[in-house]
């Protein structure tokens, strides 16, 4: 399975990464066969990181 990474900062904009995320995550733009992919938020804290549309 391949991973996807996304570095997430504190007072992300939640809608910069909607897109890409749903469509990833969706996988009907792959061919048909094509393994999924698993989707990892990573950041440079252990401390909860609040978006700017303030999810957590």
């Amino acid at each position: 399975m391949v991973t996807v990474y996304s570095y997430v900062l504190d007072t992300l904009a939640d809608w910069e990464l909607g897109y890409v995320t749903s469509e990833l995550n969706s996988g009907r733009f792959f061919k048909e066969g094509q393994q999924r992919l698993s989707l990892k938020m990573v950041s440079y804290s252990t401390e909860t990181i609040y978006t700017m549309g303030d999810l957590q």
